[in-house]
């Protein structure tokens, strides 16, 4: 399922679920949990493409961007309330997710039906194409081993393909996990070990890295929706998934071949989720219900805050270090800035 596909039907969703205007709960400040104790302001940041990725980098200095037909954009965002634009290269047309190198001189780029495009981001102000790694499907989303050897590009109907990015100049893949659905979204346990692929309506597929030449299945999570992508405690023992209509699934996975559902969190259209440093809250970017913010101290009891609104359709979210400002990938009306107390 492609990008445009996967969008509109959350679109008409959004419009038979009449959700067209976000009611916001309002919560006394007594009963947020750290970090989110509101709002302070937002701030929109125009582009002329349609925003799918965000990534801080350089002690959050700067933010490059996935701008989908506008190529990826580099920020200085040191001020969040003056945001510079300090470089564009707008050779790569179909931008959709970022990794980028513990160095922080390259940058992956799932590039859509252009594949994997590595970027020499070294001099901000001038970005640099090293390589160009061309794919059969649609490239969704891009994870980086935690040695920096290998990447795992989410291919969509062609599944993972897996690159030795030893020589960033000159990619050689070296592996292929095959998709029963379309590979969306790919995360890395901490140790490398072992790979989780948010495969739509296949649920959430768990493989065995640990030698990237030769993946080894270990188990698939079936879920109810279309899962867009998963994120990992830090502990590595709990398993967040956006399953899209199907909402966020919770599950404990200290036995990975035995998953177990912890719980579940009503969504409309669940695409990606962002932990707080202390994991007592989950961002969730519900596309175009916006961001719901949900206190996920018990896992097996998550309550919902807050929603935010966005302006068009919420896909991706970060938060700064100090948990003060949540970048949010708004699709087409740009990148939303939002002070959090």
């Amino acid at each position: 399922m492609n990008r445009l596909f996967r969008i509109i039907t959350a679109y008409f969703n959004h419009l038979i679920k009449n959700t067209g205007l976000i009611s916001v709960l309002l919560l006394p400040a007594a009963l947020y949990a750290a970090p989110f104790q509101g709002i302070t302001q937002t701030i929109q940041i125009a582009t002329k493409g349609s925003v799918h990725d965000i990534v801080l980098f350089n002690n959050e200095q700067y933010a490059l961007v996935a701008s989908g037909q506008e190529g990826v954009l580099l920020f200085d965002i040191s001020q969040p309330l003056k945001v510079k634009l300090l470089s564009r290269f707008n050779a790569t047309h179909n931008a959709e997710s970022i990794a980028i190198s513990h160095n922080e001189h390259i940058a992956y780029i799932a590039n859509g039906a252009a594949g994997l495009d590595i970027i020499d981001i070294s001099n901000p102000n001038a970005l640099k194409l090293l390589h160009r790694f061309n794919t059969p499907s649609y490239a969704f989303g891009i994870a980086l081993s935690p040695d920096n050897k290998t990447a795992y590009l989410a291919d969509n109907l062609n599944g993972v393909t897996v690159l030795d990015i030893r020589n960033p100049a000159k990619p050689k893949q070296i592996s292929n996990i095959p998709s029963k659905a379309g590979s969306a979204n790919i995360t890395l346990s901490n140790n490398g070990y072992t790979l989780f692929i948010a495969d739509q309506s296949n649920g959430v597929v768990i493989v065995d890295v640990n030698n990237p030449h030769k993946p080894i299945a270990i188990s698939t999570i079936k879920t109810s929706g279309q899962s867009q992508s998963v994120t990992l405690s830090h502990d590595n023992h709990t398993l967040y998934i956006a399953d899209n209509i199907g909402g966020v699934n919770i599950y404990d996975i200290r036995r990975l071949n035995q998953a177990k559902k912890l719980s579940h969190i009503n969504t409309h259209n669940a695409f990606s989720i962002t932990l707080s440093k202390d994991e007592k809250i989950a961002f969730i970017a519900d596309l175009f219900s916006g961001i719901r913010v949900v206190n996920i101290e018990n896992p097996k009891k998550p309550r919902l805050l807050k929603i935010l609104k966005t302006d068009r359709a919420a896909e991706r979210t970060v938060l700064t270090s100090n948990q003060k400002t949540l970048f949010c990938a708004d699709n087409s009306k740009g990148i939303k800035l939002i002070m959090l107390r």
